[in-house]
């Protein structure tokens, strides 16, 4: 909801176009951070409840990789001239984007290692303050640098939060965590923890790709405009996606941490889900006008249709999500870089042959064909691996 306020404040202040490049920005820079992570958020999130005493040293040098590769591709992508129609062309601005991508990435890392140690009760501690934060500079800096003044608003605090989570894990849980959980006798060897990276890291990819790269496409086939028309609906749709992904989230933390409560777990997971769904669904689909008239007319005249189709696509998600949780309990993620895969094919063909024609509406064909098809794929094989959690409690 601050995410929203945020952005409808931005839509007020500033034109169209300029929402469109910020946006833009926005996601060249999590996308980069995003393929920097090499998978270590999922790889916290399913061992750093067993790695004992090796988990400051696992965390530190997860980050110092991580950000090793985060710094290759930001220079990389700006060197190369990717970003030259929303990242303005003076260094400093440049040099601004690189070092967005170098905190935005320990930024999404920290609140994977928040969860894997089950303290996740911070996370949206830190993610309101955050919030807040960018949203109380937004005027202040829209004046100071009218063009860049979004990006900086949605990035400066960041550096900020990286300090206080750093302090907490570092001083204070990390020692706690070692303490309570001496041993490391569940923590898998290194080459198996390659292995599930690497097949997490495919999955990822592909998944970060068919997010995060949309809005680039769309700025590059149909303007800043058409951008900003989009990037609204999928703001809120983002909403209970991401609730939902943390629900699944957190049974995975917990079921690597009380395997004996899997069903319990489960059956906890599932009846939040629903809690979510069903209403996120009726209030999405009845009421998309009236939340983007929040944003202007404009917004609600072209991105209705849109936000109505990316709501449809939830369930499918929901279901392929919940799946993936199990697959790794079962250290079987290949099958969700195969999904991926398919899923991006899918998604990426019928874009392609509609946006000429429907626009930014060939992003909702797209999304409501490639999760319908993977929740029908993927729903009687999580109700199988369901059914084999009252076994395993038995």
């Amino acid at each position: 909801m601050l995410g929203l306020v945020f952005w409808g404040l931005a839509t007020h202040l500033e034109p169209a176009a300029t929402v469109g490049r910020a946006s833009a920005e926005i996601a060249a820079m999590t996308l980069l951070a995003n393929i920097a992570q090499l998978s270590f958020g999922s790889i916290f999130e399913r061992f750093l409840p067993v790695a004992g005493n090796q988990t400051r040293r696992f965390v530190i040098r997860a980050y110092m990789l991580c950000e090793a590769v985060a710094l290759v591709l930001a220079i990389g992508y700006v060197l190369l001239g990717l970003g030259h129609k929303f990242i303005e062309s003076a260094l400093v601005w440049r040099a601004l984007f690189i070092v967005a991508v170098l905190l935005w990435t320990i930024f999404i890392l920290q609140d994977s290692a928040l969860i894997g140690l089950r303290a996740s009760r911070w996370v949206p501690v830190e993610n309101i303050s955050f919030a807040l934060a960018k949203l109380a500079l937004l005027p202040a800096l829209i004046v100071v640098a009218a063009r860049e003044g979004v990006f900086i608003a949605w990035t400066s605090p960041v550096a900020v939060a990286i300090f206080g989570v750093s302090w907490y894990l570092f001083k204070k849980r990390i020692p706690e965590h070692e303490a309570r959980n001496a041993s490391t006798e569940a923590l898998p060897k290194t080459r198996e923890i390659i292995f599930l990276a690497s097949a997490q890291y495919a999955s990822f990819v592909l998944n970060v790709i068919s997010s995060s790269i949309v809005s680039l496409i769309v700025i590059d086939r149909l303007g800043a405009v058409a951008n900003a028309h989009y990037y609204l609906p999928a703001v809120i749709s983002s909403g209970p996606a991401l609730l939902l992904i943390s629900l699944t989230t957190s049974f995975l933390v917990e079921a690597s941490s009380e395997p004996h409560e899997l069903r319990h777990h489960a059956n906890m997971t599932i009846a939040t889900a629903f809690a979510v769904l069903i209403p996120s669904m009726a209030v999405g689909e009845i009421f998309a006008p009236d939340l983007l008239r929040i944003f202007g007319n404009s917004y609600a005249q072209h991105g209705t249709t849109l936000l109505r189709l990316l709501i449809l696509s939830l369930p499918g998600m929901a279901v392929t999500t919940f799946y993936s949780s199990f697959a790794w309990l079962d250290k079987n993620v290949w099958w969700l870089a195969i999904r991926e895969l398919a899923s991006a094919v899918v998604y990426f063909t019928v874009l392609f042959i509609f946006i000429g024609h429907f626009g930014i509406l060939a992003i909702g064909i797209a999304s409501v064909t490639s999760s319908g098809l993977q929740g029908l794929f993927f729903l009687p094989i999580s109700i199988r691996r369901y059914r084999m959690t009252a076994r395993l409690a038995d």
